[in-house]
Formats: structure tokens, sequence, C-alpha cells
């Protein structure tokens, strides 16, 4: 997956002669600057969907071909014991999008001096549910559960601390931040969103003749908003003095959440809950909202290391005081791995009850190449 001219273009970038990048062409670029290493690469994925509408995240039923994700990512260290990551995407949404432009994903510089105390500082995920720190590449399925969308935190500024404890058996996370998603360099009041997550390793043994673990973790996180848009299924409305809902969350939020993951050779087991408690300080929808969700996915190589089938099963409910509302997805997926996660092909069928209207069949398709 590598290209000669994108080889000397990338080198002339980081100040490397494209003659020494056409004499190998898995070397690693030596940068104008003082860090030893720098090594480029990327993600894309190209998808198409058909089919009804799904749930809430999709536009409409429109059948199309778009760009999922297209990122472009640089990674270094220093011999001072830093190393950094940054990343943008020029595409990465499920929703109808034009004129498409780079955002950042991942900007962020790591302390790792101490495996148990390492230090990040800039835009990454927050340390806030497995499905959502799970690496996009590597899902099982084409998109995330509705749940985790909605009710995880995704990528803020902050800072963090984390790391690996008793042989790697234990980890945490914890970390403050803005609370205002990606790309927003601002805070919208003086207070930080506080989240935390630990994970740990009860069993690791053989399973049905082959290796396996069980994983188990929770997290957490608090926090105080002014101004934080939400999805429209909640009912936020920040300013009830006029007749749209903005759909604009202020007030307090606490969220909390547990999963356990099972691998034994070919076959894996997930599973995860989520839950938030909004208070809203204009009382719209009302003075409390509890949301939560949960999934249980299980996958197995039917061909080793090339084909693979995943069934999945989700629900997401935005109101639990409010009945009508839960959107329940069932999702059979079959995935076909031409270089391991590097080229792949993936193919889902999706079954989507949601606010008691008939149900809806959607097929998505992926074609990715990590490079």
């Amino acid at each position: 997956m590598r290209h000669p001219i994108l080889g000397i273009t990338l080198a002339v970038l980081v100040g490397v002669s494209p003659s020494a990048a056409q004499q190998s062409p898995n070397a690693v670029a030596k940068p104008a600057g003082r860090e030893p290493t720098l090594s480029i690469g990327g993600l894309i994925q190209a998808q198409a969907d058909f089919g009804d509408r799904g749930d809430s995240r999709f536009a409409n039923d429109n059948d199309r071909f778009y760009l999922r994700r297209a990122r472009l990512n640089a990674t270094g260290k220093f011999l001072e014991e830093f190393d950094f990551r940054l990343e943008l995407d020029l595409a990465g949404s499920l929703s109808n999008t034009s004129a498409l432009r780079a955002q950042a994903t991942d900007a962020y510089i790591t302390w790792n001096r101490y495996p148990a105390a390492l230090v990040r500082v800039g835009q990454f995920k927050t340390p806030f549910g497995f499905e959502q720190l799970y690496g996009d590449p590597r899902l099982l399925t084409l998109e995330r559960t509705l749940v985790n969308d909605r009710l995880t935190l995704g990528r803020q500024i902050g800072v963090q601390v984390g790391g690996d404890l008793l042989d790697k058996r234990l980890t945490y996370a914890v970390g403050a931040f803005n609370g205002n998603g990606t790309n927003n360099n601002f805070n919208d009041d003086d207070r930080f969103l506080v989240a935390a997550r630990g994970t740990g390793v009860p069993w690791r043994g053989t399973l049905w003749g082959a290796s396996a673990a069980w994983t188990v973790g929770a997290n957490g996180y608090k926090s105080t908003d002014t101004n934080v848009p939400q999805g429209t299924e909640f009912g936020f409305d920040s300013t009830p003095a006029t007749p749209d809902r903005d759909a604009i969350f202020s007030g307090d939020r606490r969220g909390w959440g547990v999963d356990s993951q099972l691998v034994a050779g070919r076959f894996e087991l997930w599973g995860e809950y989520l839950s938030t408690r909004w208070e809203p300080s204009s009382r719209r929808p009302t003075t409390v909202v509890e949301s939560d969700g949960w999934y249980a996915q299980a996958g197995y190589y039917v061909v080793p290391d090339r084909l693979q089938v995943v069934l999945k099963s989700e629900t997401f409910d935005p109101r639990t005081d409010h009945s009508g509302d839960t959107t329940a997805t069932d999702t059979a997926g079959v995935n076909w791995y031409f270089k391991g996660h590097d080229l792949k092909l993936m193919v889902d069928y999706l079954r989507v009850q949601a606010n008691r209207e008939p149900d809806q069949d959607k097929v998505l398709a992926r074609l990715q190449v990590v490079f």
C-alpha cells in the first residue's frame, strides 16, 4: 500500500530528500526538527448505504456513496520521553455534508516516562465508554451503537493521567476537559468536565482450546454546562421563551457505565451499559432527564483471519420516563479481511425499530484502507 509519488511528496513535506524516500519505501521519515522519528499514515473508509433511513443519525433514506472517514496522521517521538500525534479528518460524518473540509481529530502531546502515569494534553478521546475508545478502523461493525454516539463524550480538549498497573492487568485514566466537544478551544463556563475509567483483567487462561481473556471496565463523568448541543431526541431547549427547541443543553449532567469483553481464539463477546442523568437549567423538557442504553455483540472468524461474522443487538432510550421513544437495532454483519484491518470489506444489515414507526431495513457497506 505504498506509492512512490506519495512517498516523495511526503518526504519533501517533512524535509527528506526524494532520493532517500525512493531507496526504501518502508523507511521512517526523518524530519527537519529534533524528534528522532516521524511516521505518517492515514485511513480511507469508502462507504455506501441502501434501504430505509435507519436511526436518527442518518439524514434520509436516499441510497448514496460517501466517504465515512478520510484521515491523515503524523506521530513522532522525542528522546526526552515525549511523543505526539496529529490527525486530520477530511470527511467524518453520517449526515448529509457538502464542501468537505479538514478538521482535527487527535492533536496531543504525551509525557511517557512512567508507564503507570502517562500525562497527555491536547485533544483526544475522553476516558468514557469502551466502544467509544475502541479504534475506528478496528470496530467489528461499520458504526458504533446509537447509545454510544449519544451518551459518550467523544474527543475533548483537556489533560489526562493514565497508565498500566499490575503487569497490565489493571489500567486507569482520569482527566479534566473543557466539555465542549471537538475543535472548540473555549470553555463555556469556569468549570471542567471530569471523567475517569478503570479496566481490569480478572481472568486469563484457555477456553475451547484457545488462549482467552476476560476484561471488565467501569467509567463515569460529571460536568456543568451552559451551551452544549445534543441530539434532538432529548427535547432540550435552552431558550424556552422562543417557540423552537434548540437542542442545546445547559445545566448539570452525570454519566456512568460498565462493560465487559471476552476474547477466546476466533470468538469475541462484548457488552456495555451506559446511563446519563441530565438536570437542565431551563427545566425543559423536565427538571430531570434520565437516558440509558446497552448493547451486546458477538463476532466469530468462520475462516481464521479472513471471514468474520458479527451479530449485535442494542437499545437506546433518550428519556426513560417517556414511552415510545426507544430505538432498538439488530445488526448482522460480514467482514472480509484481505490484509487484517489494513485492507478489509465490511457489510452490515440493520433492522431498526424507532419511535413506534414501522421496522426499517438498512444495508451498509464499506471498503477500508489503512496506510
